[in-house]
C-alpha cells in the first residue's frame, strides 16, 4: 500500500504465517502470550516470525485451516478491519459450497462440464445482480466451484 513502512510487507506475511500455524487470529495469540499466559514467550520461536498483534487470521475450508491472511500497513485496528472481510468471504463461499454440493447432478462432476457450468452460472447470476450484492454473486460462484472440486476428488 502506498505510504506504508517497508516493514509492513514482512509483517503481513508473518501475520498470515502466525495465524495459519497456530490456527487462531494473531490478536488472540497476543492475548495468550502475555506474562503468565499459556503462550508466553512464543514470539521467540520460529525465528521471530510469530506476531502478537492483530491483522492475521486463519483461513479455513471444511473446518480445516488451509492458510492464513495477513494485513499490515495501518493501525492494528485498521489491519484487522481490512482482513476480516476476506475471512468472512471465504466462510460465505464454504457455506454456498456445502449447500450446493449435494444438489449437483453427477454429470457435472466431470472436469469437461466446468466451462458449460461457468457459462450457465454467469447467465443465472447476471439475472440476480439486481437483487443481490456483487459479493454474494462472487461467493455463490466460488461456492459452486468449491462444491465441484469436492465432487471431483
Amino acid at each position: 500500500m502506498d505510504g506504508t513502512l517497508p516493514v509492513s510487507t514482512e509483517l503481513a506475511v508473518s501475520n498470515a504465517f502466525t495465524a495459519a500455524v497456530l490456527r487462531m487470529p494473531t490478536h488472540q495469540v497476543g492475548e495468550l502470550a502475555q506474562p503468565g499466559g499459556a503462550l508466553y514467550g512464543i514470539q521467540h520461536t520460529h525465528n521471530g516470525r510469530i506476531i502478537l498483534f492483530g491483522g492475521g487470521y486463519p483461513l479455513c475450508i471444511g473446518g480445516e485451516v488451509v492458510g492464513g491472511i495477513g494485513v499490515s500497513g495501518g493501525t492494528v485496528e485498521q489491519d484487522m478491519r481490512v482482513a476480516e472481510p476476506a475471512v468472512n468471504f471465504l466462510r460465505d463461499v464454504q457455506c454456498w459450497a456445502e449447500e450446493i454440493q449435494g444438489a449437483l447432478p453427477a454429470r457435472l462432476a466431470g472436469a469437461t462440464a466446468l466451462p458449460l457450468l461457468k457459462e450457465k452460472l454467469a447467465h443465472a447470476l447476471a439475472d440476480m445482480k439486481s437483487r443481490v450484492s456483487d459479493n454474494t454473486v462472487a461467493a455463490l460462484t466460488g461456492g459452486v466451484l468449491l462444491a465441484m472440486s469436492h465432487e471431483n476428488g
